[in-house]
């Protein structure tokens, strides 16, 4: 019934609002919405399956907490249409060397961590998962090669903007299949990288970049152009759903219901486990957990002595295990945004990154067109709710903010300075 709910509110919010920015190129909102739709539908099959139910009854005033956030979400970015990125396909002087070391270092990264991804996917990988302790102080021990080879890897969704651009120029030099072939390649990387890991993430998020690349480059496209990149994108997800697989049926193929019930219940059970999360007495840790590096950096900052997120999380973890539930589970971004905020301070949070997002996507008066710097700042932005249905990824260490934001000003700064730059 929940998950019914759930669908019935974004349907109305479809008709209300969404469907008259849809008409005039509204994709990412679009794209975003058939996603949540999707976490919907999920959840009415597994209800109506009996597959996985709440621990706790149902609380249905979670559903328009969730619904609230996630419409907030959306809304960011209905201002986000195709036809105001004309302006990325205007070659900006420095572009070829950011695209060279986006290339270099990837490709890098992927000989870097490619050892590791193969030996992770040796034997059994649900018990190398398990005994990964061992495999992570060996690559921290390559200091500050595996620090880079991870930050270049992070930097991926910018390779395959960069890609789509190049593709999608209509004008020599901007167009270039060849230069276009390396950075989709070189963007594997952050696959790879989180493989070595022994983790699926990687492979998820990649290919759900890659349609959001699609989505927003689509109309910009010739009609051969979209039958290379989809032959492109079939191609790289036979190869990278393998290993995808062997990490699956190691770890989900024992349980009771089989390894295929496993999709469904990372992609259906947000509803209830957020559910359940709105019926216990959930500790609010201030930011701790969702921005552990910035809650630290704040806290030096101001010289106080605060607590690190590893310090207290056995502590935070006891108390939703004391009340039965793990803690671990996914709830979507918004259920880790509660534990940090509360539900009042998630939706003033929700509440203010639709706003920026919003002021990011707006076009008008001096700013006529969306230009690169901006189009991959309001990527980086959607990446928030769009990978956030699972849980907040952006959470681990928080490098991958840091990572982006800093090549994002970097890239601004050298759009800014092409006109005392050579050659492009």
């Amino acid at each position: 019934m929940m998950a019914i709910l759930f669908l019935g509110g974004l349907f109305i919010y479809y008709w209300l609002v969404l469907r008259q920015h849809v008409r005039t190129g509204s994709v990412l909102a679009m794209l975003l919405w058939l996603l949540y739709v999707g976490l919907g539908a999920s959840g009415v099959f597994i209800a109506f399956t009996g597959g996985i139910e709440p621990i706790f009854k149902p609380n249905y005033l979670s559903v328009p907490v969730l619904l609230a956030g996630v419409i907030l979400s959306i809304s960011g970015f209905l201002r986000f249409k195709v036809q105001n990125i004309s302006k990325v396909f205007e070659m900006f002087r420095g572009q070829r060397f950011v695209e060279s070391v986006l290339i270099i270092s990837q490709l890098l990264a992927i000989a870097y961590f490619l050892p590791f991804a193969a030996d992770s996917l040796m034997g059994d990988s649900n018990e190398n998962r398990l005994f990964l302790n061992e495999k992570m102080e060996l690559m921290s021990s390559f200091g500050l090669i595996n620090t880079l080879a991870g930050a270049a890897s992070q930097l991926f969704s910018s390779s395959l903007a960069l890609a789509f651009i190049r593709i999608a120029s209509k004008e020599s030099p901007g167009r270039s299949i060849f230069r276009a072939s390396l950075l989709g390649l070189s963007s594997l990387s952050y696959v790879i990288y989180i493989l070595a890991y022994v983790g699926r993430d990687g492979v998820v998020y990649w290919l759900m970049t890659a349609v959001m690349m699609y989505a927003i480059f689509r109309s910009h496209l010739q009609p051969t152009d979209r039958k290379r990149i989809i032959l492109f994108g079939l191609s790289v997800a036979s190869v990278i759903l393998i290993p995808f697989a062997l990490i699956t049926i190691s770890r989900f193929f024992d349980a009771e219901q089989g390894g295929g019930w496993s999709f469904f219940e990372y992609f259906g059970a947000q509803i209830h486990n957020f559910s359940d999360y709105s019926s216990i007495e959930r500790p609010i840790t201030f930011g701790v957990q969702s921005f552990p590096m910035f809650f630290d950096a704040g806290c030096a900052a101001f010289m106080l002595n605060c607590t690190s997120w590893i310090d207290i999380r056995d502590i935070i973890f006891d108390e939703y295990l004391k009340q039965g539930k793990a803690p671990w589970l996914f709830g979507t971004f918004i259920s880790d945004f509660v534990g940090d905020f509360g539900v009042i301070g998630a939706l003033v949070v929700l509440l203010v990154f639709s706003m920026g997002c919003t002021k990011a996507c707006t076009v008008g008066g001096s700013r006529t067109s969306i230009s690169f710097p901006q189009l991959l700042l309001i990527m980086f932005l959607f990446l928030i709710p769009y990978w956030g249905i699972f849980y907040f990824r952006f959470s681990i260490i928080n490098g991958y903010i840091v990572v982006n934001l800093m090549f994002i000003m970097f890239v601004a700064l050298l759009q800014r300075l092409s006109p005392l730059l050579g050659r492009k």
